[in-house]
């Protein structure tokens, strides 16, 4: 009878085969689902660029110089970004912002296209710089500033931008010991013009309009202010599509790629 038990019992374990796998543990689950961000941008086909207006607002027209060469700059870097990316067959989709694009991050964006700041990596992942840019204190090449100590007990007048001039000014003299007088202008256009009506004898504002405009109104730039190099932004959740953004970046630059698009926009370009 015993024995009859025992068979009758391998039988039904035979029957059976073996027990079901456990099922993913939360921690496999949640590996997965940030690798899975690249794929799953890959299987969409269209990265979705935050990237500044097409032109800006009415009374900003005339402001930046170079607003033009920046936007079909960042825009064929974000071509190229998404071909390396996603393939020959990438779509790009735009999304116009105004000044704070990381936003658009927020508002479905993959990547936007913008400069480096000290808290942007409070909010994003950002990529290696892939274009060198500062704001700048520069004057009228042969007028009376030549040295930043030259504008000691004078006017300086601010571009007013995206940039935050104003605030990196006043650090900028502050940390020097040398007093001034800011003044402030619309854009790097309306900074010039103070300064060829003797309204001020320096600017600061942002170096890639103020190289636009170098020869055009005899400006030389005097001194870098602080480093805004352009760089691109990623959301925090999907940091293998931050890594493939990196890499693509550094091949665009190996390669002469980006300075070859940058011909093209006509931006001034400097490597980073």
């Amino acid at each position: 009878m015993r024995a009859g038990v025992v068979a009758l019992l391998v039988g039904l374990v035979v029957a059976c085969g073996s027990a079901p796998a456990a099922p993913p543990t939360s921690s496999a689950r949640t590996t997965g689902s940030l690798a899975s961000e690249l794929d799953k941008l890959r299987a969409r086909g269209t990265l979705v660029v935050a990237i500044r207006v097409e032109a800006p607002p009415a009374n900003r027209t005339m402001g930046d110089p170079a607003h033009a060469q920046k936007r079909a700059f960042e825009i064929a870097v974000a071509n190229l970004v998404a071909t390396a990316v996603l393939g020959p067959n990438a779509r790009v989709e735009l999304r116009s912002l105004g000044g704070d694009r990381l936003a658009g991050l927020d508002q479905g964006a993959d990547i936007a296209m913008t400069v480096e700041t000290p808290t942007a990596k409070d909010r994003a992942l950002i990529s290696s710089p892939y274009a060198a840019s500062a704001v700048v204190l520069a004057a009228r090449d042969g007028g009376p500033v030549g040295r930043v100590d030259d504008v000691a007990n004078r006017s300086v007048v601010v571009a007013m931008d995206e940039l935050g001039a104003r605030d990196l000014a006043q650090s900028f003299f502050q940390q020097r010991g040398i007093s001034v007088t800011l003044d402030t202008a619309q854009g790097v256009n309306g900074a010039v013009t103070a300064l060829e009506a003797d309204r001020a004898v320096a600017l600061v504002g942002d170096g890639i309009g103020v190289n636009v405009l170098l020869t055009e109104r005899k400006l030389v730039i005097v001194s870098a202010v602080a480093s805004r190099p352009y760089v691109i932004a990623t959301r925090k959740n999907a940091p293998d599509v931050a890594a493939a953004v990196d890499a693509a970046l550094k091949a665009a630059l190996a390669s002469g790629a980006i300075r070859g698009e940058a011909a093209k926009a006509g931006f001034p370009y400097q490597a980073p």
